[in-house]
């Protein structure tokens, strides 16, 4: 689309030479080349401009005759210029956009890399039980992939040491081993004045680790019981 504009006010140009009018006419030619860098590929961009040129210079000498004494050579310049400039612009807005997706991929990494040189090497639930944490297993237990068996100790220990802040009695942990996931959800009462929401720095720490490995993690009250359900 934006080549045919180009074209069209190329054509326009030829006629708006006949008239005097090439200072105008080189104008609104900018901005059509401008237009055509930014929306299309570097090779197209050219090719465009220099058809535009060439159809330029052949119209123009049959309608306004010795179109390149004055202000005329305007117009093929115009068209040059505004290719340029957009094409920069373009370039510059693909190398933001790869610069920001580079960043992102490497933080996302380095995060996973973290998840994988976990210095817990004993991933020992029981070390973060006590007397006041009720545990139930569903279904029959199996080995896990190490980054997840290392989130689903991070989730344990998150969830028991935010019950164990912010909760009253008994903490309860379920673990229930589907056939291609586990679900762990850790419940207890919240007494009065704690936080009834999942937004604390802990928890977003813990739904970013969770996320590494394609699960997904809640925090919220049920009832009178703040809950913590991560699936993975």
């Amino acid at each position: 689309m934006s080549v045919a504009v180009l074209i069209a006010v190329t054509a326009g140009a030829v006629v708006a030479s006949k008239f005097g009018l090439v200072v105008w006419a080189s104008l609104l030619v900018l901005l059509a080349a401008y237009f055509t860098g930014v929306s299309v590929g570097r090779r197209t961009a050219a090719v465009s401009v220099l058809v535009a040129i060439a159809g330029f210079a052949v119209a123009a000498t049959f309608v306004a005759g010795d179109w390149w004494s004055g202000f005329g050579p305007l117009i093929p310049a115009a068209l040059l210029a505004g290719a340029a400039l957009g094409n920069a612009v373009r370039t510059g807005r693909e190398s933001a956009a790869i610069r920001a997706a580079s960043t992102k991929v490497l933080e996302e990494l380095g995060s996973l890399l973290g998840v994988l040189r976990d210095p817990v090497l004993d991933l020992d639930l029981d070390s973060l039980l006590d007397d006041r944490v009720e545990v139930t297993v569903v279904g029959e237990q199996r080995s896990l992939p190490a980054p997840v068996d290392v989130t689903v100790y991070r989730v344990v220990q998150e969830s028991i040491a935010n019950a164990r802040k912010y909760g009253t009695g008994w903490v309860q942990l379920t673990m229930e081993y589907e056939p291609d996931r586990i679900v762990i959800e850790v419940r207890n009462e919240r007494g009065a004045g704690a936080p009834r929401r999942g937004s604390g720095y802990g928890l977003i720490g813990l739904r970013e680790r969770v996320a590494l490995v394609d699960g997904q993690l809640s925090a919220g009250p049920e009832g009178k019981d703040f809950v913590i359900r991560a699936v993975l």
